[in-house]
């Protein structure tokens, strides 16, 4: 079983939203819009004990609402639905829970599971008497439900089963309260063989989940990895070897004297009580075989020491190390999947060694056969692939009187469906494997986002912004996307608009194009003013729109004809350079940078609309 949705109410910055979960999920967005929140909103439903929330968990003080977080579970095994019974009758393929932290009274779970609503209220009665008057009131209500007489608790449940088994069209989802030991996760109900979920938080350190305990990271691995009962037996007879030893020690040292006070004492009370005798013998020596745990230490030289004892950096390096080899331990004991929710899995890692660990446990969580799923809250661009965008949910933080937190995300299905009168599906795949997923990277990442066709455009888009301030459009959160090519703008708008990343684009119309390219740009034009709602023409003028901007030739012909200082400036740096600059990334911005006079309007205008957001 893995987990298909979870669903936050009213839980810190959280007040109501919905997620869907894939085999790897990553939460992106900027500082304080919740990403850990969801995280630790799931620890709460899986691991903590009863009644560990206060009222300031309440999203924003809300203490007149409960916290709810709901969990539905799909891919369901055989072993699952044994252990569910009830909750996953024939046919289901699905499994919901919710854990409740009500405005009064203690914290509670419960579960669907397929009933008739009418029963219900009978079936949570507890009395025999009170639940005879509930189901004789049903059968009087509902002459044609055609219920038998039933006078027993048993009688009167087992009328409910049979008309329930006879009737499935019938039945709805009905919540049901469950038993803490079925349900548990974290201790010894049934579900904790079924499902484990670990949370790695930023302030984690590694000695917390370098202990043999249930919960923790080593814990999994040595559980999933070893069979603690293999010994069980060679270690039972060596406790009761050791029992008889001692009682033979005890009896060997200390019978006679015993016996000697004992006949003492007797003779003793014999002259008040008659007729009793007094023993004392050695009490039975009591061992019974302890669960086998482990420890783990680091050897540096002739040095063995403690995890705590290592820096930041190692720590982090073995926590790494310990959730690729819990990814990758069999699983001897249960079918259980693990779910590894890590925050910040950038902190205290090389790039490259963070390169590696998330390429890891990608492809770890995406083979069916290691029973995994992996989220992840990151700032780190290491830990998201583009191509793999519909794995991405971003949080984005609505400024209001209360701020509201929206989860984005988006489909390759909603994707088509945007570009469907554009691109076929066939062509939408290839230019996500060949081009895009390499460029979106960074965007995803960005506050706001400008897509132009290569790199002279964003050279010459931040030689503007560098003349008002350096590092103005980095500052504000802005990504300058270069798609390669003016084909793939709609297909990268649509992919950034759907994750609530606010897009605008730009390309050149290319009028005095060359005749061997004429054809190729009026093709492309005509789909590009088509997906952002322009009426379409062969070359489209020059123009500025809320979502795009269009030059009717291209960039250099523009800069040369409306701002000719630009490409003094570009010569005069070739001169110094003692080469040609064409097309050179470097070159435009500095030339950019230099030229005197102002820029064009039009350019001055784009970077506007994408500042002021």
């Amino acid at each position: 079983m893995k987990i298909k949705t979870v669903h936050i109410k009213n839980f810190r910055t959280l007040k109501d939203v919905e997620i869907e979960f894939d085999s790897v999920t990553t939460f992106i967005g900027p500082n304080g819009v919740g990403k850990s929140t969801v995280l630790r909103a799931l620890e709460w439903f899986f691991n903590s004990t009863s009644n560990s929330l206060a009222d300031s968990d309440c999203s924003h003080g809300k203490t007149s609402e409960s916290i709810e977080v709901r969990v539905t579970f799909s891919d369901l095994m055989q072993d699952d639905k044994i252990a569910l019974g009830k909750y996953s009758p024939l046919g289901a393929n699905l499994f919901t829970a919710w854990k409740t932290h009500p405005t009064t009274g203690d914290e509670y779970l419960s579960a669907n599971t397929k009933g008739y609503k009418a029963f219900e209220s009978i079936k949570a009665e507890g009395t025999l008497s009170e639940k005879k008057v509930l189901y004789a009131g049903l059968r009087e209500r509902e002459p044609l439900m055609g219920l038998p007489v039933a006078t027993t608790k048993l009688a009167i449940d087992q009328a409910i089963a049979e008309w329930e088994a006879n009737h499935p069209d019938d039945l709805e989802d009905v919540p049901e309260n469950l038993r803490t030991d079925f349900f548990g996760f974290n201790g010894n109900g049934q579900m904790s063989d079924l499902f484990n979920y670990i949370l790695v938080s930023a302030d984690l350190r590694a000695s917390e989940q370098a202990q043999d305990a249930k919960g923790s990271v080593i814990g999994q691995i040595l559980e999933r990895s070893i069979d603690r009962s293999a010994a069980d037996g060679e270690i039972s007879q060596i406790v009761e070897a050791s029992r008889r030893a001692q009682q033979e020690v005890f009896d060997e040292k200390f019978k006679p004297e015993l016996d000697r006070i004992a006949t003492r004492l007797t003779e003793v009370v014999s002259s008040y009580s008659a007729g009793r005798k007094v023993e004392i013998s050695p009490a039975e020596m009591v061992s019974r075989p302890t669960k086998t745990f482990f420890n783990l230490a680091i050897r540096d030289g002739l040095t063995a020491t403690a995890v705590e004892g290592q820096g930041h950096g190692f720590q982090r390096a073995l926590l790494v190390a310990s959730l690729q080899v819990l990814a990758e331990s069999k699983n001897t004991n249960s079918n259980g999947v693990i779910c590894l929710a890590i925050e910040e899995p950038e902190l205290f890692q090389h790039p490259t060694q963070a390169q590696a660990f998330a390429r890891v446990l990608r492809s770890l969580a995406e083979d069916p056969e290691r029973k995994m799923q992996v989220t992840y809250a990151t700032h780190s661009h290491y830990f998201v692939e583009a191509q793999k965008f519909h794995q991405l949910r971003r949080l984005v933080r609505t400024e209001e009187s209360r701020p509201i937190i929206t989860i984005h995300s988006a489909t390759i299905g909603s994707v088509h469906e945007s570009l469907k009168e554009i691109k076929s599906e066939e062509q939408v795949m290839k230019e996500l494997d060949g081009v895009i997923s390499h460029k979106l990277t960074s965007a995803l990442f960005a506050s706001r986002a400008i897509l132009v066709e290569g790199p002279t455009d964003a050279a010459v888009l931040f030689g503007i912004s560098e003349r008002e301030g350096i590092g103005k459009l980095e500052a504000e959160g802005v990504s300058i996307v270069e798609v390669g090519g003016k084909t793939l703008i709609p297909l990268a708008h649509a992919i950034l608009t759907a994750l609530g990343i606010p897009t605008y684009a730009m390309f050149d119309g290319d009028k005095d194009c060359k005749p061997k390219d004429r054809d190729q740009n009026i093709k492309a034009n005509m789909a590009n003013q088509k997906y952002f709602n322009i009426d379409p023409t062969d070359f489209p003028p020059t123009h500025v729109s809320l979502a795009v901007a269009i030059l009717e030739c291209n960039l250099e012909e523009y800069l040369t004809s409306r701002w000719p200082t630009w490409s003094e400036s570009l010569a005069t740096l070739e001169l110094e350079l003692g080469m040609s600059l064409r097309k050179n990334q470097a070159a435009y911005r500095t030339a950019t940078v230099r030229a005197k006079g102002d820029p064009p309007e039009l350019l001055l205008e784009v970077l506007q609309k994408i500042t002021s957001g």
